[in-house]
């Protein structure tokens, strides 16, 4: 078992879902660039750190929220250390004050147990996965293919929080609830919203995929 530090601030002035990615880069703007964990951009070479996330951008029914997992937390004092909060989202400019802050302790694990989650707008297919998934006919194996993508990233979660399992993961996909296009840095790309079951137990508003950093593939408990 897994100790998860997660932090979560929202904010007090609404956005648009579309705003999310501008709301993302006005706060690592206010931060300061040279602090990679509010973009996750390698300064020095100039791409991606293919790592977790550790600051992930929501929105919470309608208002932009901050998830900061671990040293994510410690981070997070370059931003709010700055004396003005006002945030350029595409040229609109964005006061924000603090709605509601939480910090809790998450115990990352597997267990005896099933939990179910839903899953929301999860850009899950790489490019080999994705012509795969077009070439396949048959419902059935594509859900099979979703399944087993979607396990995979969770065996790859807990792998970069520091969490070895010591039993099997187990995943099972309960219902493909929605499958869509959607523009994602400028290119279609499936986007899929699913029930799933697994033995592993997950916080609300963990992402998952591409974009899980901007509020793509973001995670939520059934109860």
């Amino acid at each position: 078992m897994n100790k998860l530090r997660i932090l979560s601030v929202t904010f007090d002035t609404p956005i648009e879902p579309w705003e999310l990615r501008a709301f993302r880069g006005a706060v690592a703007a206010k931060a300061g660039y040279q602090h990679e964990h509010f973009h996750n951009h390698d300064s020095e070479s100039g791409g991606y750190h293919y790592r977790m996330p550790l600051i992930q951008y929501k929105q919470d029914h309608g208002r932009p929220m901050l998830v900061c997992l671990n040293e994510g937390i410690e981070e997070l004092h370059h931003f709010f250390s700055q004396p003005d909060w006002t945030l350029d989202l595409n040229g609109r400019s964005a006061p924000v004050r603090i709605h509601k802050l939480d910090v809790k302790q998450f115990s990352l694990s597997v267990q005896d147990k099933s939990f179910r989650y839903h899953i929301r707008q999860w850009i899950g297919l790489n490019e080999d996965n994705y012509g795969t998934y077009t070439r396949l006919t048959g419902i059935v194996e594509r859900l099979f293919l979703l399944e087993k993508v979607l396990l995979n990233q969770v065996v790859n979660l807990l792998h970069q929080l520091g969490h070895e399992p010591e039993q099997q993961v187990s995943l099972k996909l309960l219902n493909l609830k929605d499958e869509r296009w959607v523009s994602f840095k400028g290119i279609k790309v499936l986007a899929f919203s699913m029930e799933f079951e697994t033995n592993v137990a997950l916080p609300d508003y963990m992402g998952l995929g591409k974009g899980c950093s901007s509020g793509w593939g973001v995670i939520k408990g059934l109860r």
